[in-house]
């Protein structure tokens, strides 16, 4: 289970955290924690394992260490090794999953009203890289210089700031396997393979793809101009001008083998997008050909 998935609000809420150093040769101790503990490396790499998976955590990458799990040092650090340790629990109930289990595109679910706040789910990968180290420096830095001040108001700023590194390491994990063209790629894949189908829908591709069929539409709307289900009547109408100008098959014959089983429909569909009726096309095609 590579990715922690979480309902906010609350976000997050951070207890202590500290920059450190192991010296070459050293191992992180063993011992099951009870809250989570984040590390981040700054030079060097740790070499964790926790729940028999091992981790090489090296400069610019992080780990999350779960609460429950049992998590030690595999090997000792090659190197002096740099790194920061951040101590937060949730609030709320979270789920350990893989990542073919999440749709990507649903962060969102509750979009706030007059009376009730938004309401999203948030899904950290236990391990990954900063794409922005310069920004998570600058943070971590701010976030430890309030350790030496014993305020109300430090503690506050200390959560805020906090907060601010968790939605980083989200949209580092969103950038990775969601990028608008990526998707619509793999959707246009899937509907090429499966046009065929009469009963192709919106939900076929969603469960193909893991994604939610909102962030794929939008995803086909910035790529290519036209939502999914658009594209598979375009699609389905290209292979069909294509039997029409090379066959001479009966209408009802082609629309069934690009997944139209009403020869009507078929027909309105074709003048609406080609302006012209499949019989019509046929017949200029055919002309140019003598």
């Amino acid at each position: 289970m590579n990715t922690i998935s979480f309902d906010v609000p609350p976000f997050p809420t951070y207890i202590t955290g500290a920059e450190d150093c192991f010296k070459a040769g050293r191992k992180h101790i063993k011992r099951t924690f009870s809250v989570f503990d984040l590390l981040i490396v700054k030079t060097g790499t740790i070499f964790m394992c926790e729940g028999g998976f091992n981790y090489n955590v090296e400069k610019g990458n992080y780990l999350i260490l779960s609460p429950g799990l049992e998590h030690y040092s595999f090997k000792p650090c090659e190197v002096d090794t740099d790194y920061y340790w951040l101590h937060f629990t949730l609030e709320r109930p979270y789920e350990l999953k893989r990542v073919n289990e999440i749709y990507w595109g649903m962060i969102v679910k509750q979009e706030r009203t007059y009376t009730e706040p938004a309401k999203q789910t948030l899904h950290i990968p236990k391990h990954g890289k900063f794409t922005n180290e310069e920004f998570i420096y600058q943070e971590l830095g701010r976030l430890l210089s309030l350790n030496d001040t014993n305020t109300p108001l430090a503690r506050l700023k200390e959560q805020i700031i906090f907060q601010d590194l968790i939605l980083q390491l989200q949209s580092d994990a969103i950038s990775i396997p969601t990028s608008a063209e990526q998707v619509a790629k793999k959707a246009i894949t899937y509907i090429q393979q499966h046009y065929q189908r009469e009963t192709l829908k919106m939900d076929h591709i969603s469960k193909e793809l893991l994604f939610h069929p909102d962030y794929i539409t939008r995803c086909m709307q910035k790529t290519i101009g036209i939502t999914p289900m658009q594209y598979v009547s375009s699609y389905r109408l290209q292979v069909a001008k294509q039997l029409l100008s090379t066959t001479n098959e009966k209408l009802e014959s082609i629309a069934k083998q690009v997944g139209i089983h009403d020869r009507t429909y078929f027909s309105r569909l074709f003048k609406k997008i080609e302006g012209i009726t499949p019989i019509e096309y046929r017949r200029a095609t055919n002309r140019k050909g003598k």
